[in-house]
């Protein structure tokens, strides 16, 4: 099956073409460009909101408004960035909202965790998340992007829209704030 839209033409040979040509067919409304953006960056787009919202709602929640308002701004993304940096910046956003939301909102928030292990990888692991939905949400973002996303620091400044020199200083920080509350690296 083929599909032609203002001079591209898309078939099941889509898997072929690179990023470029994709988003460019994506802009134009193409079905399997979109399906192919969303199925490229759902699980990392994912896993960062989860990590940031420690909710699997509130994570599914915010996926699902990053990937709505991705596509609804789609045109108006340049490429000055790359694809993943982009909607990981729209992500953190969402996630950010949940935040807020759910500071309004009564209560602390209840950790999901899985069932109970008293291995030490678990207990370390449940102890870096506990440091983690301690600190300030926008520390988190920033331990969050360098540690599990593995973002350099320049993908860091882009998806915050900061400066290089800003988003090193706050990863400082974040470290600082990190180790003080937890004894070491995340």
């Amino acid at each position: 099956m083929q599909s032609s839209t203002d001079g591209i033409v898309l078939n099941d040979m889509t898997a072929h073409l690179d990023e470029s040509v994709r988003l460019a067919a994506a802009r134009l409304g193409e079905p399997n460009a979109l399906e192919w953006l969303f199925q490229t960056y759902h699980r990392p787009v994912y896993a960062l909101c989860y990590r940031l919202l420690s909710r699997v709602d509130d994570a599914e929640d915010a996926t699902q408004a990053a990937f709505v308002g991705a596509f609804r701004s789609l045109s108006k993304f340049r490429g000055g960035s790359s694809v993943k940096t982009w909607l990981f910046r729209i992500a953190v956003n969402e996630s950010l909202n949940l935040l807020r939301q759910r500071k309004r909102a009564a209560g602390p928030p209840a950790r999901e965790s899985p069932a109970p292990d008293e291995t030490p990888e678990i207990v370390r692991r449940a102890a870096i998340a506990s440091v983690l939905e301690r600190m300030r949400p926008e520390q988190r973002i920033l331990l969050v992007l360098f540690y599990w996303e593995d973002l350099s620091c320049e993908e860091i400044a882009s998806v915050l829209n900061i400066s290089l020199s800003a988003a090193k200083m706050r990863l400082k920080r974040a470290r600082g704030e990190f180790q003080a509350q937890y004894g070491g690296e995340p």
